[in-house]
């Protein structure tokens, strides 16, 4: 079993780990955490297929509604 952890700076909305992208058989315990400054969380991640920390934490597979917010022209 995986088990990243992620830690917040600002407000961290939404954040999900697709595990599906990689491996269709995988499993999270959790999907669409949000996070105050400073709060962290770890996903338990389960799969068959060896799963690096770098893969986990990169779009497409690691998302957060972050993104989506608004930018300042």
């Amino acid at each position: 079993m995986r088990r990243p952890t992620i830690t917040a700076g600002p407000l961290l909305r939404d954040a999900a780990v697709f595990v599906d992208r990689l491996d269709a058989e995988a499993r999270v315990n959790d999907q669409l955490v949000t996070l105050l400054p400073g709060e962290s969380f770890t996903f338990a991640i389960e799969s068959a297929r060896e799963l690096t920390l770098e893969v986990l934490t990169q779009p497409p597979v690691f998302q957060c509604a972050n993104r989506f917010g608004r930018k300042d022209l």
